[in-house]
């Protein structure tokens, strides 16, 4: 079924920046899909400890906007639609995610700025795939 989407102006110009961060213990790494950009980023001091993926938020917060800033070019900011994320996060799953670390992944996406935010929990994405994940309602 083809379907037909109508952008307005402002739209058509905009920069499209969608991102695939992949989290692992005290590791980031995050592909900016429209150039094809990444950045792998270690923590220092460590967000995770022996239970949580993420046990110090605010590290990890600010090691995930600062991957973003360093992927989305800044002459493109006041053009760009706001970014679109999927997490991935890497360890610590044994039993799936509880509501907490659900809830704690998307306010660190959305602390990056990003307007939609989706979990991923599988096989790794390749560019095709991240799209769907973010074509996809919102639950």
């Amino acid at each position: 079924m083809l379907r037909t989407v109508m952008l307005s102006v402002d739209e058509k110009r905009a920069v499209f920046n969608t991102l695939y961060l992949r989290i692992a213990c005290d590791h980031l790494h995050m592909t900016h899909l429209e150039s094809g950009r990444e950045a792998t980023l270690q923590a220092n001091p460590p967000f995770s400890n022996v239970r949580l993926l993420v046990a110090d938020f605010s590290v990890a917060d600010r090691l995930i906007r600062d991957a973003a800033q360093s992927l989305i070019a800044k002459r493109f900011l006041r053009l760009s639609l706001p970014p679109r994320l999927v997490i991935h996060p890497l360890e610590r799953l044994e039993g799936g995610l509880s509501q907490v670390e659900e809830r704690m992944l998307l306010e660190l996406g959305k602390g990056c700025g990003a307007n939609k935010v989706v979990i991923h929990i599988g096989d790794r994405l390749d560019a095709a795939g991240v799209r769907a994940k973010l074509a996809r309602p919102c639950a």
